[in-house]
């Protein structure tokens, strides 16, 4: 007499509940998955196998570990052999959450995050612990597909925030970043940036401002940024702007010690010197006179000469 196994028992559905679901919507769920979690769904039944290898959704360094972001050191291998055996399927969406690096896993996390760009990622989140950071290698992302970037406590070069290549990225957010090294903040695309609590340049001895050149925004939001403030391209489209400036921001020229100086050789102000990189009169101004709601916020210990010439505007 031959045994009856039901489609319940074989896990290949057929049942009520979750084994009456096709892949596809399996797939959806395994993707909101830390990926440690997603793929010990292999051991479930035949049917479970490789689901977890078409997930839509990566998530690395997730668990929900009262400790934070675990050392790299401990899962570094898991990962390498997971994206080896996910191999190029298509990502919606891709989560990177990194607590201590050593010097020998920076260049393995690099490969991590443009793994996710080689796999078409459309949302793409890096997260460093604020304890520690991790430098982008100095190469641009080229992408037909992302078209959300956020970045936390990572540093950038210069060719790091040339997005020209990325058409459709729309959404970008810069969190506790270092931007030292970074001149231009370049997007035809994009209509929605954040920086929050990012460095610019902090060397007066080779002084340059960092641009952003975004003519498409719709939203911007710049807050307790440290060192110089970027300079603003025109934004025809801006519709809603938030600027603040704490302690941290450097744009305090000397003359407010000082008024009756004729000169001054702080790189900030509008003297005759500081003509050629712009002074502090169209730095902001270019990009904020078109918005429908501004909010400028200084705080009352911060010299406001970036705000000056915007007020004044206000006011004409």
């Amino acid at each position: 007499m031959s045994t009856v196994v039901s489609p319940e028992a074989d896990g290949r559905g057929g049942g009520g509940g979750i084994d009456a679901m096709p892949d596809g919507v399996l797939e959806h769920i395994l993707s909101f998955l830390p990926a440690e979690e997603a793929v010990r769904t292999s051991v479930l039944a035949p049917r479970w196998r490789h689901l977890w290898k078409s997930a839509a959704g990566l998530r690395i360094g997730c668990r929900d570990d009262d400790g934070g972001p675990r050392p790299v050191k401990e899962y570094r291998d898991f990962v390498d052999h997971l994206l080896l055996l996910r191999g190029g399927s298509p990502l919606e969406a891709c989560e990177i959450r990194l607590g201590e690096i050593q010097a020998g896993d920076k260049r393995r996390a690099n490969l991590w995050v443009r793994h996710a760009i080689l796999c078409k990622v459309r949302v793409l989140k890096v997260h460093i612990c604020p304890n520690y950071s991790l430098a982008l290698d100095d190469l641009p992302f080229i992408s037909q597909h992302l078209t959300r970037l956020e970045l936390h406590n990572l540093g950038l070069h210069n060719s790091s925030l040339d997005f020209s290549s990325c058409p459709v990225l729309e959404h970008l957010e810069l969190n506790g970043c270092g931007l030292s090294r970074a001149k231009r903040i370049v997007s035809e695309s994009l209509k929605h940036l954040k920086i929050i609590c990012c460095c610019f340049n902090e060397s007066y001895h080779d002084f340059y401002r960092a641009h952003i050149c975004a003519p498409n925004l719709v939203t911007l939001h710049i807050d307790d940024i440290m060192d110089t403030c970027p300079m603003l391209y025109s934004m025809p489209l801006l519709v809603e702007a938030f600027v603040r400036f704490t302690f941290w921001c450097s744009d305090v020229c000397a003359k407010e010690d000082n008024p009756p100086s004729e000169d001054c050789m702080c790189y900030l102000c509008d003297s005759f010197r500081n003509l050629h990189i712009g002074g502090t009169s169209c730095v902001l101004l270019n990009g904020l006179s078109e918005a429908k709601s501004l909010a400028l916020i200084s705080d009352p210990y911060v010299g406001c000469s970036l705000l000056v010439s915007v007020i004044l505007w206000l006011h004409i």
